[in-house]
């Protein structure tokens, strides 16, 4: 079902799941870049002749446009980023791992052409392919927090006996030291 990103098919959903979020958000911004083109063709290309000064202000008008669409799109999507990561690390957190992210491999244009040919594999099959994979898209989870439920209670018995164990160890290396003196 999965051509694989080094991922096991759980979080490889929630990547697609966040690739989907972010096709939309991009054709989103998309629309907004394509309605200020249409805007200003409707409201100022009315003349058939134009001076210079005329096609300089419109460009440098819609060139303020586009440049205010793809910032706010830019910081968008860093922040949207950046509360994924928060996501991420508070559950790592919960199970007292502390993450490392080797911010170098952002860069690595290997890597994103992977995930580049990922997304469009994903976002490409046939209709009766997407349509299996929509409906099994809406029965996905969200991203669950680790809390008191039945993952920390694992955690917190197997603590409990590694305690238990090194207690019943320090008796016996006591015992031991007492027995070579």
């Amino acid at each position: 079902m999965f051509q694989d990103i080094g991922l096991n098919e759980h979080h490889q959903q929630i990547v697609v799941n966040y690739l989907r979020f972010a096709r939309y958000g991009r054709a989103q911004r998309l629309r907004g870049v394509d309605a200020s083109f249409e805007e200003l063709k409707d409201s100022r290309l009315v003349d058939d002749t134009y001076t210079l000064d005329e096609v300089t202000d419109m460009l440098d008008g819609l060139c303020a446009v586009v440049r205010g669409e793809v910032e706010s799109e830019l910081i968008n999507a860093a922040h949207t980023n950046v509360l994924l990561l928060r996501q991420v690390f508070s559950q790592a957190e919960k199970w007292h791992l502390k993450l490392q992210a080797d911010i170098s491999e952002l860069e690595n244009r290997e890597l994103i052409e992977e995930i580049a040919k990922f997304e469009e594999r994903e976002f490409s099959a046939t209709k009766s392919t997407s349509q299996s994979k929509l409906s099994k898209l809406s029965q996905a989870t969200k991203l669950e927090p680790l809390n008191e439920g039945s993952g920390s209670a694992l955690l917190q018995m197997e603590i409990n006996r590694l305690n238990e164990e090194n207690t019943k160890l320090r008796e016996r290396m006591k015992t031991l030291e007492g027995k070579v003196r």
